[in-house]
Parts: structure tokens; C-alpha cells; sequence
């Protein structure tokens, strides 16, 4: 556990299966200038791939070996996480993109139905050089989650 979690919780004024088929399709990340990943197969448990992480959104890339966590369409999550040295002793991160399907809640409501989206995005960092706030650069990490949750919802709701 680390006190540099990062965790942002975004309203999408769009059915959840809409915000889902955006989520889930890695390949196509258009609206995500801060992530990538990148994989031989479609997100699956224990498939290995690469994060290309642009921290400032411009298209400089940095590159990190990490492996997708739990998948699952049926409860909308998307898990990844990656670590260095054994067992993650030196740093772990693990990766959370879930969605929830908010029917009457007041004051939010899509145009085409009357539920809309929760995108919960976490992750917990551990580690060593997680501990001593050494590794990544935690705050802009933090930023750019919640930039990402802002796009996305941009994009899919900009989708008729």
C-alpha cells in the first residue's frame, strides 16, 4: 500500500455496454493521449503486453512490460498490473478500470436512456520505491488518470 494510490470516480452519460465496447477496445484508444496497451490478443487474464505511457500526452512514449489482471465483460473491469524485482519488492502497480451502471440517479441522465455510467479508475502502487514516493511520477499520474476518465467520457458521449 502506498499513500501515492491514485483512484477517480467519473459520471458518463451513456449506457454502460456503449462505454465498455470503448473501454475494452485497446486497439483503438484514440481518445487516450496518456495510455496505451498494447497486446497480441484482445485483453485476457495473464496475457503479457506493453504500456506506452505518454506523461505529458504529447506522444512521447515510455515503455513498461505488464500483464492484464482480471477481465471480466459481465462485471465491465479491466485489470492490469506490472512490478520489478521478484515479487514486485521494488514496485508493483495494479490497474483498475471498472464500470457501473447508474439507473435515476437525479440529475444525470443520457439522451437515449435513462442510465448512465460510473467509471471507477484505480491503482495501488507497492513496493520499496512506492513507499518512498521514488519510481513514477505520482502526481502526474494522478492527473492523467483523471484526464483519461475525461476523455473517454468525452468520446463516448460524443458518439451518437
Amino acid at each position: 500500500m502506498s499513500r501515492y494510490n491514485i483512484s477517480h470516480e467519473t459520471i458518463i452519460n451513456a449506457p454502460v455496454t456503449k462505454v465498455w465496447k470503448e473501454l475494452i477496445a485497446i486497439d483503438d484508444w484514440s481518445w487516450n493521449r496518456w495510455t496505451k496497451l498494447k497486446s497480441s490478443t484482445p485483453p485476457k487474464e495473464g496475457i503479457q503486453g506493453k504500456l506506452l505511457a505518454s506523461y505529458d500526452g504529447n506522444d512521447v512514449w515510455k515503455e513498461f512490460d505488464f500483464t492484464f489482471g482480471k477481465v471480466s465483460e459481465s462485471d465491465y473491469l479491466l485489470t492490469w498490473k506490472g512490478s520489478v524485482g521478484l515479487g514486485g519488492c521494488l514496485f508493483s502497480g495494479y490497474h483498475t478500470m471498472r464500470l457501473e451502471e447508474v439507473v435515476g440517479e437525479e440529475g444525470v441522465e443520457s439522451e437515449t436512456s435513462n442510465t448512465t455510467t460510473r467509471l471507477i479508475h484505480r491503482e495501488e502502487f507497492g513496493g520499496l520505491l512506492a513507499k518512498l514516493g521514488l519510481g513514477l511520477p505520482y502526481k502526474t499520474l494522478d492527473r492523467n488518470y483523471l484526464l483519461m476518465n475525461e476523455a473517454l467520457k468525452e468520446c463516448v458521449e460524443g458518439k451518437k
